[in-house]
């Protein structure tokens, strides 16, 4: 991919200032880069405890509820019941603050631990860190390195928390199973072809459990989606599902009464049986530019999914039918009104509410039709607590919106984390919230004091 002249021209401003730090040139989402001060300041000053917080809510290893997976239970970005009244006004109060390493991955919670995957120097980095304060109990490293001209360095996907295991794929393919408590490695597989060709930005697809199975779809010549054993890490099936790799994560989208493992390829989203790897049914998707998908699908009701994209491209419903040659596709409605690009969009009571480029937007679910258009928020995530919506920006600002069809309203917004770039997306349980960055990561508590 070739970089914006601004992009090439800004990268010289390092060598001719003659001061203590550069210019830090990030690539947020749009179309141009953004340019940011960056001095050589200490990473440690990052490492901070609220040590006047209020009794700590999650006791032992229980919590109200885990958040185990990419974007939440079940993928959906809806946060499970807190269990606490949450204050969306106040500006909320920090429990702790520690350095993490560089990349795009997200959080996970489980078991009153934080686990997440970043870049530290030449080695990816899984980390397990206390809730209560912020502290590492364990690290696992492996020696591997993704960069490229517009994400950065650091991985992209997001670990897995299952009956007691972390699993990650790394930005080099390396599936693995650690020991949830103490990072013991119990096995790992590597899942790419030898001459598999990378996405631009590299391998940002979660690993997705199911019934016993962890289940893959980084693409390929020869076996795009393959699924192991949870236990033993041997191999279950590989599809016969051939294209180029996406971004999208594989999910279950339950339609028509039955099951689907959705993943995409270049080009089309397909629907597989999750426990044989067959494709069903193939939907084609192309996209400008990169043709890649990254948006998660999303169901809308027993017979009606949602695909989404950016660059210019939109949003379908599509209703699947049963024929007696397999399955039908129908489009319902489409949409340029939701536009996202990396951000999925969230359903609530018939309604959506996400990204298009980087304005919020809301549709009738049923029709397509726009209800309201919000302020801009840039590139960020979004995730829904209740009847509120949590955006993420991708400068480190938390703002909370009502989740209503009516009219568009803004409760509040504050400054979570530093101003550079910010594409990970956060997580709420039992009234904390986690958010991260690319060099630091912070737990909030936003419940009434």
């Amino acid at each position: 991919m070739e970089l914006p002249t601004l992009l090439i021209n800004a990268a010289t401003v390092c060598s001719s200032v003659l001061l203590s730090g550069c210019v830090n040139i990030e690539w947020r989402g749009g179309m141009t880069p953004s340019l940011n001060w960056k001095g050589n300041g200490n990473e440690s000053v990052l490492s901070t405890h609220n040590a006047e917080a209020k009794d700590f809510r999650l006791k032992g290893k229980s919590t109200t509820a885990d958040w185990p997976d990419f974007r939440g239970p079940d993928r959906l970005g809806i946060a499970p019941e807190q269990g606490v009244d949450i204050d969306w006004q106040t500006e909320p109060v920090t429990l702790w603050r520690q350095p993490t390493g560089r990349g795009h991955a997200s959080v996970i919670i489980a078991g009153n631990r934080c686990y997440t995957l970043g870049q530290q120097g030449e080695f990816e980095e899984l980390t397990c860190a206390s809730m209560q304060n912020g502290s590492t109990i364990w690290n696992y490293q492996r020696k591997e390195r993704w960069n490229d001209s517009m994400g950065g360095p650091g991985p992209r996907s997001t670990p897995v928390y299952f009956k007691g295991m972390i699993f990650y794929l790394s930005a080099r393919g390396m599936l693995t199973c650690l020991e949830a408590d103490s990072g013991k490695k119990l096995w790992e597989q590597a899942t790419l072809d030898p001459d598999y060709d990378y996405p631009h930005w590299g391998i940002a697809c979660s690993p997705l459990v199911f019934e016993n199975m962890i289940i893959v779809s980084p693409g390929g010549d020869s076996g795009a989606v393959k699924s192991y054993d949870v236990e033993t890490g041997k191999l279950v099936w590989t599809a016969e599902l051939k294209g180029a790799g996406t971004y999208l994560s594989p999910s279950i989208l339950s339609l028509l009464g039955k099951k689907f493992l959705t993943v995409a390829v270049e080009g089309k989203l397909c629907g597989l049986d999750p426990v044989s790897g067959k494709t069903l049914w193939e939907y084609p998707w192309k996209i400008f530019m990169n043709n890649a998908q990254i948006a998660q699908p999303l169901e809308l009701s027993d017979d009606v999914f949602l695909l989404s994209a950016g660059y210019g491209k939109g949003a379908e419903a599509i209703r699947l039918k049963k024929n007696p040659n397999g399955y039908a596709k129908e489009k319902v409605w489409k949409s340029k009104n939701l536009k996202t690009k990396f951000s999925s969009p969230i359903l609530r009571d018939g309604f959506l509410y996400g990204f298009s480029e980087n304005s919020l937007n809301c549709l009738d679910a049923t029709t397509g039709q726009l209800r309201w258009r919000g302020k801009k928020y840039g590139y960020g995530r979004i995730l829904l607590a209740k009847d509120k919506l949590l955006i993420l920006g991708n400068t480190g600002t938390l703002s909370i919106v009502e989740a209503s069809p009516d009219a568009f309203e803004e409760i509040a917004s504050h400054q979570v984390l530093s101003k550079e770039r910010c594409w990970n997306g956060p997580a709420l349980v039992g009234g904390y919230l986690v958010v991260r960055n690319g060099s630091e990561i912070a737990c909030y508590d936003l419940a009434k004091h």
